[in-house]
């Protein structure tokens, strides 16, 4: 052991018990009292010794004791072993202060004091000071005394993710270990590495991949899952790409499994084709080369669809080998399911961005290619009896000649009969109601699905459509849905060439469909004419498809029979060919039409939305001219219906002014020779608020009642004039907007109320007793003073009652009268108060009504603008979804593993 090593673990001490049998303290102080006999004693080495013995035995402070003073070669181990005394004794600050005080050229020293102070600090909590220093010491002397696995411990510890990632990665890198690449793969799988650059794991993945692909391929996979659905995805998946060398992987969530997602997910949709059209080759190269068993097989096809759709951008050797592992494929490896997947991906996505599809017929796709029953198309010119065929093969009549539809019969156990629409199924409840609804011509072709009791349909399991034969796009369309058609000619017609061109172009709709015809004969007049005129059809139709089937049927001969015979020529038909295989290959036409279809639809697109942008400018400014017109409306109305029981006020204000004057004047009556004029004062005063009061209920209040009652019967006229005008007004705006209905209804409630306040107002006029003739104006005082003076007198009453008839007959009263006017027309103020807030209730409804619509088609405006404008800058936003459709297909394609169809009309 060399000197610096006792010196760490404090042994030196052992240097001075060689061939000794004593114990140690007993043997170092013999050694020590020997030498301090010496002339010139050297005890330091001594001291020294003892003091790790002392440290040993835990009695630190004869170490310290020892230790003290020590100035030979040893002076800084000293130093250092008094700090690691103190810091026993957890005297921290001494600790510290011995070993920052140590001046040593000792790389080995300084390593061991660094490690005390962090040991130092990491007891006192400083995590600054600890971090400091283990740090430094990772990066100067990683090699000594296991710093790495302590600098380990210490960052978990703290969860120091970051400097836990970076030592991992650096001794992974230093040593080869798989133990950090182990500790990696546990940070990672914590999900605490995100805050690295993919790009700052590359040389530790390079350098695992050679060391262990097992570990390599844990770490890989850890990562991927911490990149995946952040902003760093794109880079880890180039990253990867550039150190990967591919080889086969076998676990169920290897490499190859995480590959095959990475690709799905990179044309989900998620980001542009530009984004990942560079990632994706080397991506589908290392899927391909990483892949075992079944699972090559798609991934080959993945590698055939991407070069396909972008030229030469796969290794070539990639490419031969993929097509080498289909070609060598007999299986079909993709199921209906997974087409009628992308089918309705499709059809949502048009749905998503409004692009307009013919719903009948996609929800005929979804119906007819999954099933599991044979397709016939029936079709035929105007009055062949195609229509008649059909119901002897069910068995009753449920077709009209010539109907003007597509017609879909299958066997069902009772009748149901449901119309296809664009929004779902409608049912239709009896034949007749449905031979109505036949007559009902509408721009689209129209689509029922009959389901009905057939012997004949069950028995093959046939499905049997019929279309009109003319030239429209729409029913030849049905055609790819077909397994073969049958043409109906009727016996007194002649097959025509237009009729062969316009079946020539059915039949390129679908290269599987195959064809077969049959004469019906409905009524055999002459057997030399008909077995003639039955020549000439049959010639006809040999010299256009000399290879078709051709079946006669006629009502005059045993249905069964007849019927028997196409069913026997069918049977054997479809079992001749791989229907599963053809039905694959229509899938793939159709899909391949839809997203061509599609893909021509961007300027429609453009031109739709910049006509729904105008529609809904237009509806803006009208509903903006509608909500000012409201709002002068409602000012109008406000206005004369305030205006109107202002002129009550008035008017009852009025009538107060002339008509209470004259009833008191006309209380003279109440003054009599025989009166007590020493109380006439009180007493005609009590006369006079009995007829003010008499005239308030019995004139006054009536004559409010009526005027306020005719005051309503306007109001509620003006009123229902505003809703006449607004109703006329949403019925204009929905005669041009149908599909966004406006309904501007005001709320009538107001008019109860006024009918309940005004009772309780004219009901409720009362006015307190009024102090009218005893005021203090001078007359009054006299007649008040003679009363009293001059009343006990009786020959004086002839005087007082021509004085008080004459004060009364010229006494105006107006000040009386304008008493009571206030009194009553209170009443008034608080009815009228309210009037103007009730107006604005009654159209408050139909203003915010305007008002949110006018807000809902500002937003839909700007949206579509903004819309329209990532189409003009960014078509690929419109062009990528569809490209990515069109790339499954091509995939599917190559997992369906068909045969392309030779022409053949059989």
């Amino acid at each position: 052991m060399t000197l610096e090593k006792k010196l760490i673990e404090k042994t030196y001490y052992e240097g001075y018990l060689k061939d000794r049998d004593e114990s140690p303290i007993e043997v170092l102080g013999q050694l020590y009292i020997a030498e301090q006999r010496k002339n010139v004693p050297d005890l330091t080495s001594i001291r020294f010794a003892q003091g790790e013995l002392y440290f040993q035995y835990h009695d630190y402070e004869a170490a310290i004791f020892k230790w003290e003073n020590i100035s030979n070669e040893l002076e800084p181990w000293a130093k250092k072993n008094l700090a690691d005394a103190y810091l026993e004794l957890e005297e921290y600050s001494t600790a510290e202060s011995f070993y920052k005080s140590i001046v040593t050229d000792s790389e080995l020293l300084q390593t061991e004091i660094s490690l005390q102070l962090f040991s130092l600090y990491f007891q006192k909590g400083n995590h600054e000071m600890a971090l400091g220093i283990i740090n430094n010491l990772v990066a100067t002397n990683p090699d000594y005394a296991n710093i790495p696995t302590i600098a380990k411990s210490y960052y978990e510890e703290q969860q120091n993710w970051e400097k836990a990632v970076e030592l991992a990665v650096n001794e992974g890198k230093r040593t080869d270990g798989l133990k950090w690449y182990d500790a990696l793969i546990h940070y990672s799988n914590l999900g605490v590495v995100q805050q690295f650059e993919p790009a700052y794991f590359m040389e530790s993945l390079k350098n695992l991949q050679e060391i262990d692909f097992a570990t390599f391929e844990r770490l890989a996979i850890s990562l991927w899952k911490n990149y995946q659905d952040t902003p760093h995805y794109l880079t880890w998946v180039t990253v990867f790409n550039s150190i990967y060398e591919p080889a086969p992987s076998e676990a169920e969530e290897g490499l190859a499994h995480i590959l095959q997602r990475a690709y799905a997910h990179l044309i989900s949709g998620n980001y542009s084709i530009k984004e990942v059209q560079e990632i994706v080759p080397a991506l589908l190269a290392n899927y391909f080369l990483s892949s075992t068993g079944q699972q090559v097989v798609e991934a080959g096809s993945a590698v055939l669809a991407w070069n396909e759709m972008f030229k030469q951008s796969i290794e070539h050797s990639v490419v031969a080998k993929a097509e080498m592992v289909i070609n060598e494929t007999t299986e079909t490896n993709v199921s209906f399911q997974q087409f009628m997947n992308l089918f309705e991906s499709i059809i949502k996505w048009a749905e998503k961005h409004d692009i307009p599809l013919d719903k009948k017929f996609t929800q005929k796709v979804q119906d007819f290619l999954p099933s599991d029953h044979y397709q016939l198309l029936m079709v035929g010119s105007a009055g062949s009896g195609v229509n008649a065929y059909i119901n002897e093969l069910v068995g009753e009549t449920i077709l009209a000649e010539d109907a003007n539809a597509i017609l879909t019969v299958k066997d069902n156990d009772y009748l149901e009969i449901n119309e296809v629409t664009n929004s779902g199924l409608t049912s239709i409840d009896t034949l007749t109601n449905f031979y109505k609804e036949l007559l009902v011509q509408q721009e689209s072709p129209r689509v029922f699905q009959l389901d009905t009791p057939s012997h004949y349909l069950n028995q093959n399991r046939w499905t049997v459509t019929t279309a009109p034969f003319v030239e429209n796009a729409s029913y030849a369309d049905y055609a790819m849905l077909a397994d073969s058609l049958l043409f109906v000619i009727n016996e007194r017609s002649v097959f025509s060439y237009n009729e062969y061109e316009q079946l020539k172009q059915w039949k390129e709709k679908s290269p599987f469909l195959t064809l077969q015809f049959l004469i019906y004969i409905d009524d055999l007049d002459n057997e030399k004419v008909a077995a003639k005129r039955l020549q000439k059809a049959t010639s006809a139709i040999q010299h256009y498809f000399p290879d078709s089937k051709i079946f006669i049927y006629s009502k005059q001969e045993d249905r069964k029979v007849q019927l028997d015979e196409v069913s026997r020529y069918y049977q054997n038909h479809f079992t001749g060919r791989n229907m599963n295989e053809e039905r694959l290959q229509s899938c793939i036409s159709i899909i391949q039409d839809l997203i061509t279809n599609l893909l021509d639809k961007r300027l429609d697109m453009e031109d739709s939305l910049k006509a729904s942008l105008r529609i809904y400018e237009e509806m803006v400014s009208k509903l903006t001219g509608a909500k000012n017109q409201l709002i002068d409306m409602e000012a109008a109305k406000s206005e004369l219906i305030t205006k109107q029981f202002d002129e009550i006020k008035t008017e009852t204000q009025e009538a107060i002014k002339n008509e209470i004057p004259a009833i008191l004047k006309g209380c003279k009556d109440f003054v009599k020779e025989d009166s007590d004029y020493s109380k006439m004062h009180v007493s005609l005063n009590e006369e006079m608020n009995k007829r003010v009061n008499q005239y308030i209920n019995d004139i006054l209040s009536p004559r409010i009642h009526r005027s306020i009652e005719e005051w309503i019967e306007a109001s509620h006229k003006q009123l229902e004039d505003g809703q006449l005008f607004l109703h006329e007004l949403s019925e204009g705006f929905n005669g041009i907007y149908k599909e966004h209905p406006l309904e501007l209804s005001c709320d009538f409630v107001i008019i109860e109320d006024w009918k309940r306040d005004a009772r309780r107002l004219s009901s409720g006029l009362r006015i307190e007793p009024l102090n009218i003739f005893n005021r203090f104006n001078a007359s009054q005082v006299f007649l008040k003073s003679a009363g009293k003076l001059l009343g006990a007198i009786q020959q004086n009453n002839k005087m007082l009652q021509s004085r008080y008839q004459k004060y009364l007959e010229t006494e105006d009263f107006s000040e009386v009268a304008s008493s009571v006017s206030t009194a009553v027309l209170q009443h008034f103020d608080f009815y009228e108060k309210g009037l103007e807030n009730d107006i604005r209730m009654f159209f408050i409804r139909p203003k915010v009504t305007l008002e949110q619509f006018a807000e809902e088609k500002t937003k839909d405006i700007e949206e579509y603008k903004d819309l329209l404008e990532r189409l003009k800058n960014n078509p690929e936003m419109f062009h990528d979804p569809l490209k990515l459709f069109e790339l499954r297909l091509l995939q599917y394609d190559w997992l369906a593993n068909t045969s392309k169809p030779v022409t053949t009309w059989m």
